[in-house]
């Protein structure tokens, strides 16, 4: 009987401790079987790890997570096409549908961007160079015409002084025609690339983007054009093409990134305050709520119609009606 009660306890505290720290023991990699094998709340379980050999690589696709167990997403590989990163260790993993995977962790030379990603997106070799921009969009001439119909002139400078930049204030208080006149006016070419290793906008060397408050930015980029944004959603930054155009036109925009033309015209049925439709374009107000603001539409008048600018969304186009966006509508 003792020897009865005695087995019953031991079996007892042994499925106790299963049940305490049998997941902790299996992710610390003492022993796991492959078969039987499951996830904890949905993530992956590390059966080994590996040190590799100090390798330049890149990636373009994929996610890569702060630990093999793969419960966090830190950054999304194709935001860093252009950075060249080193793996340096391996892991094996039993992912939540019980397959074995391997996984390299990276790390980008300045150390700031670093996670573990599935090996087959790891390509060996250092990264390919961002392209120089020549698309159409990013390669209208310093001359195009401007709102006169004259060739507008190249500003000396791409640095905006303090009365200036209080001057562009003030189109957040609804009065954007100096704004819009100084982005449709291309500056000074510099040098740097058009965008970060993340795809964003970014201004020329020796320049920074100018708060106008609320969160609106504006800039010059190295190919001279001026963009305009909202800092917390630098994926919207908009390039301003320069100078004037008719919406009769051809937009495209192979960039990659949002680009902005300005339209001449009357408006809508010479109302003046929507702009003529463009197929393929939709009317601004049409966009969610939430995409609205993060574009941070500062070239609009504190009364004027949503109306006045047109949108593609596979293209990245907005098309502003330059008087309808000055105009009141209400």
């Amino acid at each position: 009987m003792k020897k009865l009660v005695k087995l019953i306890a031991t079996v007892t505290l042994l499925a106790a401790v299963g049940m305490v720290s049998g997941a902790a023991i299996t992710q610390l990699g003492f022993w796991v079987d492959q078969a039987n094998a499951k996830t904890v709340g949905g993530t992956a379980i590390p059966k080994s790890y590996k040190k590799l050999a100090k390798k330049a690589v890149h990636v373009s696709k994929g996610s890569m997570y702060s630990s093999a167990k793969l419960t966090k997403v830190t950054h999304k590989a194709k935001n860093y096409k252009h950075t060249t990163f080193y793996r340096t260790k391996q892991a094996k993993v039993v992912k939540a549908n019980k397959k074995t995977a391997v996984y390299n962790y990276i790390k980008s030379s300045n150390g700031k961007t670093k996670g573990w990603i599935w090996h087959g997106y790891v390509k060996n070799g250092k990264a390919p160079k961002a392209k120089a921009t020549s698309k159409k969009t990013s390669a209208v001439a310093t001359s195009s015409k401007t709102s006169t119909g004259t060739s507008s002139s190249v500003s000396s400078s791409n640095k905006i002084s303090k009365s200036k930049l209080k001057q562009l204030s003030t189109s957040v208080d609804g009065k954007p025609s100096s704004l819009n006149n100084w982005l449709i006016n291309p500056g000074k070419k510099g040098s740097g690339a058009l965008t970060d290793s993340k795809g964003y906008l970014k201004p020329a060397k020796g320049t920074k983007f100018s708060s106008l408050g609320s969160g609106a930015i504006v800039g010059t980029l190295s190919n001279g054009h001026r963009m305009m944004g909202q800092t917390q959603h630098p994926s919207k930054y908009l390039e301003v093409i320069p100078g004037m155009h008719s919406n009769s036109e051809s937009f495209t925009n192979n960039s990659g990134h949002w680009v902005a033309y300005y339209i001449s015209g009357n408006g809508l049925n010479g109302h003046g305050t929507a702009a003529d439709k463009h197929i393929g374009f939709k009317y601004f107000s049409g966009m969610d709520q939430g995409l609205i603001a993060s574009f941070n539409g500062i070239w609009l008048g504190m009364n004027a119609s949503p109306d006045s600018t047109l949108y593609n969304w596979n293209s990245k186009i907005l098309l502003i009606n330059k008087k309808a966006a000055q105009a009141k509508f209400y």
